[in-house]
């Protein structure tokens, strides 16, 4: 939010003076927000009003906090509700930064747990609209601020049973089951809406499955772990006779099949696990050792370089792919994987076994990592003049 405390003046009173039956302090200033080409000097009514509106979202610490709030209330006794009013015109808009102040003053002056809800709804929606702007920092940074708003109204107003219905669909969204289910059961247990907590039961019946089911899950990953691919097969049948489909359930049931060599089956169970979940790196690990096993080593690269793009910080699917190159004699495709994986991880031990292996099938060594400059516009800029001054220097010699 941007303050406008730097226009506001201090003004004052020649006289005491009333505002209704409130009766104005003659020792306290009043903060005036003063506008282009107005004399600070004035006491205008509406100047004053902005001014109070302006520190009350601001400047809560101010030590004449209270006096001021109880001049704004007395000025504008429906000032609550104008605010509230005002602030919904400014979200249908999308001026979210308008709207914010004007939320945060409404906060500020009622004290409310409803205004710490209005505000989390507000960035809510702010943190949607800049997904869809793909601006993702600023888009979390106001996740976080919602975040912090609703505990924020949970500190201060515990018995509120609305702020852990809130608290519960924040897990819910950022796929926290057990923390939205805990915070759904301490909504139930302090809530007096009997509708609320009837759809709020269910809600909690839904979550209970969820968490068992996803035990279930990990027991056949366990399963995985521990080298038994039979047992997590027979795990996941048993979770699919219970449970609807979930792209889990088919990667690792795929998983221990692929282990199993069982690869065209492993294959069906690993793309019904991307058509649940299009984006998995892993995933496409899987069907690339299918692939390979099946004798379509191409398919086998085309999955890898997938894989590689989906999850550029892990170096395990370009060092897969450079063995496959390598094994194929195209020695400049496995160097070019060879690179991209240093870049990433130089000291990865099965890197540097790949490029013993192709230090050996070709001849040529292998030298430093060779690191990436990237430029800005601004910089190729400077770069340029730099070389114009250089040259000149040369000629003037």
């Amino acid at each position: 939010m941007q303050s406008n405390l730097d226009n506001i003046k201090y003004i004052n009173l020649s006289e005491t003076r009333k505002i209704g039956d409130f009766i104005l302090e003659k020792d306290i200033k009043l903060p005036v927000l003063i506008e282009d080409g107005k004399d600070p000097s004035e006491l205008d009514i509406n100047s004053l009003a902005a001014g109070l509106i302006e520190l009350c979202t601001y400047d809560k610490e101010n030590r004449n906090f209270d006096y001021y709030k109880k001049v704004l209330l007395a000025l504008r006794p429906d000032v609550l509700n104008d605010l509230n009013l005002a602030a919904q015109a400014k979200m249908k808009k999308k001026d979210y930064a308008f709207a914010e102040k004007l939320l945060v003053a409404v906060k500020n002056l009622a004290e409310k747990p409803e205004c710490y809800i209005n505000l989390a709804v507000l960035y809510a929606e702010m943190t949607v609209y800049y997904h869809k702007k793909n601006n993702d920092v600023t888009a979390d940074m106001y996740d976080d601020i919602l975040m912090s708003t609703l505990r924020d109204c949970e500190k201060l107003f515990p018995d509120y049973a609305p702020v852990y219905n809130e608290i519960s669909a924040y897990h819910l969204r950022h796929g926290d089951i057990e923390s939205a289910r805990d915070y759904l059961d301490k909504f139930i247990s302090i809530s007096r809406d009997a509708k609320a907590k009837a759809q709020a039961q269910i809600m909690l019946k839904k979550f209970n499955d969820m968490l068992g089911s996803r035990d279930e899950l990990m027991f056949a990953y366990d399963k995985m772990m521990m080298n038994l691919p039979e047992d997590a097969v027979e795990a996941i049948n048993r979770y699919l006779s219970k449970h609807d489909p979930t792209w889990e359930a088919f990667f690792i049931r795929g998983w221990a099949k692929r282990v199993l060599e069982e690869y065209d089956s492993a294959q069906k169970d690993l793309l019904e696990s991307l058509r649940l979940e299009s984006k998995n790196a892993e995933t496409y690990n899987e069907l690339s050792i299918c692939a390979r096993e099946s004798g379509n080593v191409d398919l086998a690269k085309s999955y890898l370089e997938i894989a590689s793009d989906l999850d550029e910080e892990s170096a395990v699917y370009l060092t897969n792919l450079a063995f496959l190159h390598l094994s194929d004699g195209e020695f400049a495709e496995s160097r070019e994987a060879i690179e991209r994986a240093r870049r990433i991880d130089p000291e990865d031990p099965q890197l540097l076994y790949i490029i013993k292996q192709y230090e050996e099938k070709t001849g040529d060594k292998v030298g430093e990592v060779i690191s990436e400059e990237t430029y800005s516009d601004e910089d190729f800029e400077e770069l340029r003049k730099k070389d114009k001054e250089e040259n000149r220097r040369r000629e003037e010699l």
